[in-house]
C-alpha cells in the first residue's frame, strides 16, 4: 500500500512539475527548426530552434537540442534557413483612429458617431452654418443628443472662418436643441470647438474648473466664445466616444489582421472607453490578434483636483492581463505639433508657421503663463498639466502614452523629473516616458539619460518644411536623434505614430533618407540592424510594462513570434521595407501565415489568417476623407 501511494505521489509531481523544456509535462505545441532565430537576449544570441508549449517558448537552442521534445501531436515548421524574431513592439500607433480611416466606410456616421463637414464647400461662415443645419435635419438625432462634426478647415482663409469668426452663438442659431462639438483642425485631445448648449452645460458642472485651469477663447465681453484648448476641451472627449463595441470592432478587426501581416504582435495606444470595450468585445470572440498597453485618455481634464483625484488611479497602472493591460494615465499631449509645438527655436518661415497668428510659440501647456492663443485666451489662474504631473509622482503614476513635439516641452518636462527626483527620488519617476521626438535639442541628451526616461521616438524624413522653418541645422540634429541619445546613456524605443508599413519605417531609422528626393537627414543618428530590432522588441517591452514576457526568444516567455522571408541582419538597409513576414504567432497562436510560406510548407493552421499585406491592404474601401475622420487618435 505504501508502495503504490508512493507511486502515484511521483507520476503526479512528474505531471505538475515543468521539466526543463516542457510546460507542466506536456508535448510542445510547435517546434520552428532549421532557422536563425534572432533572440534578442541581453546578448542578442541566435538560436537553430524553438519550442512553443501553449502560450509560452518553452525552449530555445539547437535543433539536435529541440526537435528530439517533439510529441505525437507536436507541429515542426522547417524554417528553411530564415529568419525569426520576437514579435513587434508599435509604442505608439493611433490603432482605433487609423483602423477607423481605413475602414470607416464600413459604417454609417451615425455609427461612427462622427459627422463629416465639406470644408472644400465652406467660403464664408454662412456656408458652414448652413451645411451644420442640414446635418442636423438629416440625421434627426433626439434633442440633447452630442453631435461631434469632423474635419478641419485646410486654409488660412476657411481656418479665419473657424477660429476668429465662428462663435458658440452663432451655432446656437442651427442648433439650439443639440450640444454640438466641431473639431478645430487639430487634433480633438488638443482643442475643440462647442456651442452654446454645449458650453452651458460645461460651465454650469464645471464652471469653477474651467476659470481656474482653461484654457478657453474670450469674445469682446470678456466671456468664453465656444473655442476650447486643454484641459477645459477633455471634458468634452467622453461625449465623443460613446459609441458601440459590436460596430466598431468591424472596422478594427481588419486593422489588427493588417497589423498581424507586419509582424506587429503588442501596440502601445491612447484608448478611450469605448475603444477599448470594442477591443474586449473582439477578445471575448477569440478575435484579438495583438496584446494592447492602453494609456488612459478620459482621467486628464476629468479630475477637478489631480493632487486628490488621481489617488484612486495607482493601482490602474499594469493593471488587467497580458492581453490588454493600462500603460499609463497622462494628459494625452503636452504640446501640440508642427506649427503648435511647443519650441524655443524661431521661425524663420516655412510652412509650419500657418497657425502663428494664433499660435506663436505653439501649445505649451506646461508652461505657466500659457494660457491659451493669446489672440483671445480667456484669464486662468492655475497650470492644470503642472498639478497633474507633481501629482502622478506623489501617488505613483506612471506619466507615458503622451505626445510630447517640441524641443521646449521636452525640457519643461526634464525640468519637471529632475526637481521630483530631487524631492521624492529617482524611483517617483520610474518607468516614465516621452513619445515623438519631433524635436529634442542636443543639449538635453545628457538630461535624458539622467533622469531615465524612456524616449519612444518616430521618424519623418521629409523634413523639407522644418528645415525651411527652423533652418537646415535644426533639421539634421533636433529630428528623432536617436543615435546621439543612446551614445549618451538614453533608454530609446521606437513608435510609428502613424498607419505605415512598421519597416518602413525601421529601414527610415537606418537610413535617414528621405525616399523621394534620396537626401539623408541627420546621419549621424543612423543606427544599425541589431539596434532598430531591439527598439522594436527588448527595450520596447520596457515601454509597455512586459520586459519579463515580452521582447526577446527566451524560455519561459509569451510566444509571440515573427518569420521573416529575408535575413534581416543581412539584408542591405534600403531593402529592409521590403522584408515580408512569412507567419506571425502571438501568444501561441498563428494568426498570419503568408501566402506563399502557406502554399510552400501546405501550412493553414486553424483560426490563422492566409494572406499577405499587400492583399489586406488593398482591400480597404475607398478611404474617408479628412473631413469625415476625427482629428484624435
Amino acid at each position: 500500500m505504501k508502495s503504490r501511494t508512493t507511486i502515484w505521489t511521483a507520476l503526479i509531481l512528474c505531471a505538475l512539475w515543468p521539466a526543463p523544456a516542457l510546460l507542466w509535462g506536456q508535448a510542445p505545441s510547435y517546434i520552428f527548426h532549421n532557422g536563425k532565430i534572432l533572440t534578442v537576449d541581453n546578448n542578442f544570441s541566435t538560436a537553430q530552434a524553438v519550442a512553443v508549449t501553449g502560450n509560452q517558448i518553452t525552449a530555445v537552442g539547437t535543433d539536435a537540442a529541440v526537435l528530439p521534445l517533439a510529441g505525437n501531436s507536436t507541429v515542426k515548421v522547417d524554417l528553411k534557413g530564415r529568419t525569426m524574431i520576437p514579435g513587434l513592439i508599435d509604442t505608439h500607433r493611433h490603432m482605433y483612429s487609423y483602423a477607423e480611416g481605413a475602414y470607416g466606410r464600413l459604417l454609417d456616421p451615425n455609427q461612427r458617431r462622427r459627422y463629416p463637414l465639406n470644408w472644400n464647400a465652406v467660403r464664408t461662415k454662412s456656408d458652414l452654418l448652413n451645411q451644420i443645419r442640414g446635418l442636423i435635419e438629416r440625421y434627426r438625432l433626439p434633442n440633447g443628443t452630442w453631435m461631434y462634426f469632423t474635419g478641419g478647415p485646410g486654409t488660412l482663409e476657411r481656418t479665419k472662418i473657424l477660429y476668429d469668426e465662428l462663435t458658440a452663438d452663432d451655432l446656437h442659431t442651427v442648433s439650439p436643441n443639440h450640444p454640438i462639438a466641431m473639431g478645430l483642425g487639430i487634433p480633438d485631445f488638443n482643442g475643440f470647438m462647442v456651442n452654446k448648449y454645449a458650453l452651458d452645460l460645461l460651465m454650469s458642472k464645471h464652471g469653477a474648473f474651467i476659470r481656474k485651469y482653461g484654457r478657453f477663447w474670450i469674445n469682446s465681453a470678456g466671456e468664453p466664445d465656444g473655442h476650447l484648448e486643454p484641459p477645459a476641451s477633455r471634458l468634452v472627449t467622453p461625449f465623443t466616444y460613446d459609441r458601440k463595441p459590436e460596430d466598431l470592432a468591424v472596422m478594427y478587426k481588419p486593422d489588427l489582421e493588417e497589423m498581424n501581416s507586419m509582424g506587429i504582435t503588442t501596440v502601445a495606444s491612447r484608448l478611450p472607453q469605448d475603444t477599448r470595450a470594442a477591443y474586449e468585445w473582439l477578445r471575448a470572440r477569440n478575435s484579438l490578434t495583438v496584446r494592447i498597453g492602453q494609456g488612459v485618455i478620459e482621467a486628464f481634464g476629468n479630475i477637478d483636483d489631480p493632487m486628490r483625484g488621481l489617488a484612486d488611479y495607482k493601482a490602474k497602472v499594469g493593471a488587467g492581463d497580458d492581453t490588454i493591460w493600462v500603460t499609463g494615465v497622462g494628459p494625452t499631449a503636452i504640446d501640440g505639433s508642427t506649427t503648435r509645438a511647443c519650441t524655443d527655436q524661431k521661425r524663420v518661415g516655412g510652412a509650419y508657421g500657418m497657425l502663428d497668428s494664433w499660435f506663436p510659440v505653439g501649445q505649451c501647456h506646461t508652461d505657466i503663463e500659457y494660457r491659451g492663443s493669446p489672440k483671445r485666451a480667456g484669464p486662468i489662474s492655475g497650470n492644470y498639466y503642472r498639478e497633474w504631473i507633481y501629482a502622478s509622482a506623489e501617488h505613483g503614476i506612471r506619466f507615458a502614452n503622451v505626445h510630447v513635439a517640441g524641443d521646449r516641452a521636452v525640457g519643461n518636462m526634464l525640468n519637471f523629473v529632475e526637481e521630483i527626483q530631487r524631492t521624492k527620488g529617482p524611483q517617483a519617476t520610474k518607468g516614465w516616458a516621452l513619445d515623438h521626438c519631433d524635436m529634442v535639442n542636443p543639449k538635453d541628451f545628457p538630461r535624458i539619460a539622467k533622469t531615465g526616461l524612456i524616449m519612444s521616438c518616430y521618424i519623418r524624413i521629409d523634413l523639407d518644411d522644418m528645415a525651411q522653418s527652423y533652418g537646415e541645422q535644426i533639421a539634421h540634429t533636433f529630428h528623432a536623434p536617436v543615435a546621439s541619445m543612446l551614445k549618451a546613456g538614453g533608454k530609446v524605443v521606437m513608435e510609428t505614430d502613424r498607419n505605415s508599413y512598421i519597416w518602413e519605417d525601421m529601414e527610415t531609422f537606418v537610413t535617414r533618407k528621405d525616399e523621394n528626393t534620396g537626401k539623408v537627414w541627420g546621419p549621424q543618428e543612423r543606427v544599425d540592424h541589431p539596434t532598430i530590432l531591439k527598439m522594436n522588441t527588448s527595450w520596447a517591452a520596457e515601454y509597455v510594462l512586459k520586459p519579463d514576457k515580452l521582447g526577446s526568444i527566451e524560455k519561459g516567455k509569451l510566444a509571440d513570434l515573427v518569420v521573416l522571408d529575408k535575413d534581416f541582419l543581412t539584408i542591405p538597409s534600403e531593402q529592409i521595407s521590403d522584408l515580408q513576414p512569412m507567419l506571425t504567432m502571438m501568444d501561441g497562436k498563428v494568426v498570419f501565415v503568408h501566402t506563399d510560406f502557406a502554399r510552400e510548407n501546405n501550412f493553414r493552421p486553424g483560426g490563422s489568417l492566409v494572406s499577405t499585406y499587400q492583399d489586406l491592404k488593398a482591400r480597404r474601401p475607398p478611404a474617408l476623407t479628412s473631413a469625415e475622420t476625427a482629428g484624435g487618435g
